[in-house]
């Protein structure tokens, strides 16, 4: 009787009281191939069972772009979740909507909170913060990295453990690595370096390789450099793959179908997020190795993926019950086990050490890559008004990519269009 008592009033002082079930709404997405809405909803069924006084209502709101605006709809609602997985780069464009609150307040109460704020990567941090604060946890993390198919390589008479290094050797590389029929037509491609319609995440990696960036760093959100050399040798090279190489498939290259491209032998070396691993390692059947991605002037990619967040107009008194979610899905063995179920970067150094990690790590070494090209990683395009920028952006590439516009009219064009979208955001 006496214990029963103590642990009701443990709870109570938890705000959780045995009394009463606590229900927080969690929204996510899942931007690469492969079942990984199973794995989070089995991360949240294991929460659940050791929490049982916390249900968590999960609603998966598809790709990134689908779960962003399904997310914007609930707050326009009047009926924000309390806590969501967004893109880490939505942070201005949540702020303007005076949708989300910083963690700093938790932090600065919480240990094992400000422990896990320390331990993630720097580099994946870089999203998170704004004027010294804190406005979201890092999750389902990544850079883009060069994934090669160590058969062909062979058979191309290429070194499989020496990846090319630079735009010229990837040229070089996927000329002989194309393959064609008797009758010349394509049955493998040397190299896929996806196009997606609203994203400019691959681009955002070449610009960095030509020595250039996609944003000014001190611009606040505000200032996006689309009309710029390094853009112009991004969007360029891109084009000369298919369109004076004859080593890339020509068009549109879709982002969702690059990775069963790749694991089925239809292009030799792909572009793609190191979240796509644990799809690669299930279905390619052939020995497959993974790299920086090429450089022209340096090496560097930007960070990608999603983040947690924690939104205005939630129930304050759910607030303990999702800061406790929120600290279970980021902690160091979620982070590895969700590392080794999806292919993402385990985003808390601690996580690299634990025995399953390390065992992982051992077995498929290719996971090492993304975590060391960090040491080269720039933060994702930080902008107001993010998705209408992007698509600008993406836009102008597709037409430079299908030839269409010459490089030069389309960042000019696209610049215009980018400084009006911003205009609304940044001059007041």
């Amino acid at each position: 009787m006496q214990k029963r008592k103590w642990l009701i009033g443990a709870l109570a002082a938890l705000g959780l009281g045995l009394a009463q079930q606590t229900t927080i709404t969690f929204y996510y997405p899942v931007g690469v191939a492969g079942p990984l809405a199973r794995f989070i909803e089995g991360y949240v069924s294991e929460f659940q069972r050791q929490n049982p006084q916390i249900r968590v209502n999960t609603v998966f709101g598809g790709n990134y772009e689908e779960n962003q605006a399904k997310v914007v709809a609930a707050i326009r609602a009047g009926n924000p979740p309390d806590t969501a997985i967004l893109l880490s780069q939505q942070l201005y464009t949540l702020l303007a909507m005076d949708a989300i609150e910083p963690l700093d307040p938790y932090i600065s109460k919480d240990p094992e909170l400000a422990q896990a704020v320390r331990d993630f990567f720097p580099a994946f941090m870089m999203n998170s913060t704004l004027d010294g604060r804190v406005y979201s946890l890092p999750f389902q993390r990544s850079t883009p990295i060069l994934y090669y198919n160590k058969e062909a390589f062979r058979e191309a008479g290429l070194d499989p453990e020496r990846p090319p290094r630079t735009w010229d050797e990837l040229v070089e590389y996927a000329k002989r690595l194309t393959k064609r029929d008797a009758q010349g037509r394509v049955i493998r491609y040397g190299v896929a370096i996806p196009t997606e319609d609203r994203s400019t995440w691959l681009l955002e990696g070449l610009v960095i390789q030509a020595g250039g960036l996609l944003y000014d760093p001190a611009g606040r959100g505000c200032k996006v450099l689309v009309d710029t050399e390094p853009v112009r040798k991004a969007m360029q090279f891109k084009a000369d793959l298919a369109r004076k190489h004859g080593v890339s498939p020509e068009g549109v290259i879709a982002w969702g179908t690059t990775p069963g491209d790749f694991a089925a032998g239809k292009v030799a070396m792909i572009y793609h997020s190191t979240g796509s691993l644990g799809f690669i390692r299930n279905n390619a059947r052939f020995a497959f190795g993974t790299a920086f991605q090429p450089r022209l002037v340096r090496y560097g990619v930007p960070t990608g993926g999603a983040n947690f967040y924690l939104f205005k107009g939630s129930d304050p008194a759910k607030r303990e019950a999702t800061l406790r979610f929120v600290k279970f899905m980021t902690s160091s063995e979620l982070q590895a086990r969700w590392a080794i179920d999806s292919g993402y970067v385990a985003a808390r150094r601690s996580s690299w050490n634990l025995p399953l990690m390390r065992e992982y790590v051992r077995q498929w070494p290719q996971a090492v890559t993304a975590r060391e090209q960090l040491a080269y990683a720039k933060a994702e395009l930080p902008v107001y008004n993010l998705q209408q920028v992007k698509d600008i952006i993406a836009e102008a590439e597709q037409a430079v990519v299908l030839g269409r516009k010459d490089v030069r009219e389309a960042t000019r064009e696209a610049q215009r269009r980018v400084d009006e979208a911003l205009r609304p955001f940044c001059n007041r």
